[in-house]
């Protein structure tokens, strides 16, 4: 499993049918699925297959997953009566 620690500079890419949906670049991140996560908050209502790059340049690694995205639930509104 790749390693990523929140001083690690982390760059990621979405793209689907050969157009790029996304990309990030930043710190923070603890972990692989919280890069996949922000990554796919920012593709909006793209739906189908998505390619991923994630390379992490503080450690020297690079690694790409398919990842098939489905339908997001919206945000949730309350209201109070």
């Amino acid at each position: 499993m790749s390693t990523i620690t929140s001083s690690d500079t982390v760059m990621a890419s979405a793209w689907s049918a050969g157009a790029v949906l996304a990309e990030i670049s930043s710190t923070g991140f603890s972990s692989v699925s919280d890069v996949v996560n922000s990554l796919l908050r920012s593709i909006g209502n793209a739906r189908g297959l998505v390619e991923v790059e994630l390379r992490n340049a503080s450690r020297g690694w690079r690694e790409q997953r398919r990842i098939h995205v489905g339908m997001r639930p919206e945000g949730i509104q309350l209201s109070l009566f």
